[in-house]
């Protein structure tokens, strides 16, 4: 009998301390539809590729994710509480490749190379304002799917 009410209470200091860590969400958020989205491009699925979605009423419940190597993000508003509300976005897709260039020590008189900057998806997918993709997040809906364009691999100016 002494034991079961120890283990009663611990089980119950537990529930209770469980719920004392979690993110006091903003006021007026829309409840949120936990979800994800497959980014494909050219079939492929495309990873460590940024995702924005941008709400297409201008609210200010914007969600993002990054792709793991199976070319799916998770989804969170506000870059921190998980899920989006529901309601149709633009979605913005990005993706850059840095190549490390060759560093000299001061005073020597070798020649160094700076970094290369490529971007991996096609410019109009990167911009809220040019994107031809779109997403109407719907409860009861979990995973989405959209296709990236072309391969591409553009040389950003030198910073």
């Amino acid at each position: 009998m002494k034991y079961s009410r120890i283990i009663v209470s611990v089980f119950l200091l537990i529930f209770l301390v469980s719920g004392c860590g979690q993110k006091k969400r903003p006021d007026g958020m829309p409840p949120l539809v936990t979800c994800s989205v497959l980014v494909q491009q050219e079939n492929t699925p495309l990873a460590n590729a940024n995702v924005s979605l941008i709400p297409e009423d201008g609210s200010k419940w914007n969600a993002a994710g990054t792709t793991d190597v199976s070319g799916v993000a998770k989804l969170y508003t506000l870059s921190q509480y998980e899920g989006v509300p529901e309601g149709k976005y633009n979605v913005v897709v990005s993706k850059t490749e840095t190549i490390p260039g060759i560093a000299v020590p001061s005073g020597s008189s070798a020649k160094g190379t700076p970094d290369q900057h490529f971007k991996l998806v096609e410019p109009q997918f990167s911009n809220p304002t040019t994107t031809p993709l779109t997403l109407n997040i719907i409860k009861g809906t979990s995973g989405y799917e959209i296709n990236a364009g072309k391969a591409v691999r553009i040389q950003e100016k030198q910073r």
